[in-house]
């Protein structure tokens, strides 16, 4: 599972003490992976509708060549790259044999606190 969240550097800090603490005393813990920001302002800048929607396609079709992605999706091919350059940066989209794309996850736990 990726976890995707929108916390404080504070917060952030705070659960990776609390992990290690957990991960010195013996405990059995889940692999997770984490991508946090700092707003749902900086998130939805990032995650836009346009990638959610790449995200969703290559998770549903991959593995798939990339260059086969601007007509399944019907996306032009510079912008569709940058976004498979940073959704590949961030983890959520893994390129692997020279040209390959997969979606790694199941499932992305999207987090959104509603009050501090």
């Amino acid at each position: 599972m990726l976890r995707v969240e929108v916390s404080t550097p504070q917060a952030a800090m705070e659960a990776f003490a609390d992990t290690w603490e957990r991960a010195e005393r013996g405990e059995s813990l889940a692999p997770m992976e984490h991508i946090g920001f700092e707003s749902l302002a900086e998130l939805l800048a990032v995650l836009t509708p346009q990638r959610w929607e790449l995200i969703r396609l290559v998770r549903q079709h991959g593995p798939i060549p990339a260059a086969d992605l601007p007509a399944l999706i019907g996306r032009a091919e510079e912008p569709l790259a940058q976004d498979l350059a940073l959704l590949s940066e961030l983890g959520i989209i893994e390129v692997y044999a020279g040209d390959q794309v997969r979606v790694p996850w199941d499932e992305i736990d999207l987090r959104v606190p509603l009050a501090a």
